[in-house]
């Protein structure tokens, strides 16, 4: 498998370098229809594994570079904070526990980020607003098979290893089955089909092909039975109707907003209807969640929170808690408060970027998926593609604040009036 991630690496250059283009829609299927437990380990217990999207990310995005004209962006500046801070970690706290923590930042983070600004920057955001578009166009209409047919295929790529045995599973709510695709969870997929809407109706498709695209995804995020997907599904559409008016006329907002209220119209009986049915098992998991907020009073500055324990066979607890379904929270409690308001700072200036009617369709996006930050981890692909997102969103919004002043070679030339009048 070493042997075999080196390849993938190496073909991955060869092609970036020669088709950069062709290189982005590989790493755009690795992430999409390749689960998460296929990959490569490193070792160190098991603790050290890199799934097969984030070699495919971290692969291209290196081979990308060098890139002309490159400009450092404040988001950048975070990126490598919340990396150096994670690495802090290894000089305070168990060198494994830091391992099994900073292969996350590291790896699937950056391997996201690395992939979406450096493709943005060199290839153009519309580029990859459209290849999204297509790729997750195909993730939800399979998703929506799956869920007619209760089949699954991605199950049937199967590995020894812990993330299959805790991902490759069905999942059921309300005795139906809900649709995860390759992504190992139906949150995962429900989350990256929202953050994938608004990336579409930026997209240079024309109107009723976007239209029908957001459809089909809006729908296939409906069978995952995830709230938080659902919820950012709505956000998202509703923040590109207020805000999108670069790439939306008004008539095709008014169009969007009359699809979008037919879906709900159509798919909100049977929806509700499944969370009815799923009784506590629903409501469970939203209690939980109301009980993890407390879990912050005992966070370190930097590093890991006392209340964190890594058990001889690889297990980790947080004080009488399996798992954190909050990624903020999970930010405060393994790399520290200092790290969670840094992570608070940004998003609050892309709300503001929001306000002020500047911000970007990635960036419009990921302020729909602030909800999910809350309620939920960054959890197998989800990580990466949230990442790959906020990448797209600090290359596009840097170009946004460049103001290009022509120079007097570049201005017209005055008009010259002849003595006969022409």
């Amino acid at each position: 498998m070493l042997t075999l991630g080196v390849v993938l690496v190496a073909l991955l250059f060869i092609v970036a370098h020669r088709s950069p283009k062709l290189a982005v829609c590989a790493s755009l299927i690795a992430l999409c229809f390749v689960p998460v437990w296929i990959g490569v380990g490193l070792g160190f217990n098991g603790n050290l594994f890199l799934p097969v999207a984030t070699v495919a990310a971290l692969g291209c995005g290196a081979a990308l570079l060098p890139l002309r004209g490159f400009r450092f962006s404040i988001i950048d500046g975070l990126l490598v904070f919340l990396v150096v801070v994670a690495a802090s970690s290894l000089i305070t706290s168990d060198t494994a526990l830091a391992l099994a923590f900073l292969v996350t930042p590291f790896a699937y983070f950056t391997g996201g980020y690395a992939l979406g600004r450096l493709a943005s920057a060199r290839l153009g955001a519309d580029f990859l607003y459209r290849a999204i578009a297509v790729a997750f166009t195909v993730v939800a209409i399979l998703a929506i098979v799956e869920f007619a047919t209760g089949f699954n295929p991605f199950l049937l790529l199967t590995s020894g290893n812990s993330l299959y045995f805790e991902w490759g599973t069905v999942q059921e709510r309300g005795g139906r089955l809900r649709a995860e695709g390759a992504f190992g969870h139906s949150i995962a997929l429900g989350a990256s089909l929202a953050l994938a809407i608004p990336l579409t109706l930026a997209s240079t498709f024309r109107f009723p092909v976007r239209l029908a695209m957001v459809i089909v995804m809006a729908t296939a995020t409906a069978f995952t039975f995830s709230r938080i997907g659902i919820i950012s599904a709505f956000l998202g559409v509703a923040l590109c109707v207020v805000l999108l008016r670069e790439r939306l006329t008004l008539t095709q907002r008014w169009v969007l907003t009359a699809g979008g209220a037919v879906l709900s119209l159509v798919m909100l009986p049977f929806v509700s209807t499944v969370f009815s049915e799923a009784g506590e098992e629903a409501t469970g998991s939203a209690d939980y969640r109301g009980d993890l907020l407390p879990l912050l009073d005992h966070a370190n500055l930097v590093g890991f929170s006392d209340l964190v324990h890594h058990s001889p066979t690889g297990a980790l607890s947080f004080g009488n808690f399996q798992s954190i379904d909050s990624q903020l929270i999970f930010t405060g409690l393994t790399t520290g408060t200092l790290a969670l308001i840094a992570v608070c700072i940004a998003l609050a200036a892309a709300i503001v970027l929001c306000l002020r009617g500047r911000a970007e369709p990635a960036t419009i996006a990921v302020v729909a998926q602030i909800p999910a930050f809350a309620t939920v981890a960054l959890i197998t692909q989800y990580s990466i593609m949230i990442w790959l997102v906020i990448g797209i969103a600090a290359t596009t919004q840097l170009a946004r604040q460049t103001v290009r002043v022509p120079s007097l070679s570049q201005l017209p030339s005055p008009i010259r009036l002849s003595t006969t009048g022409e």
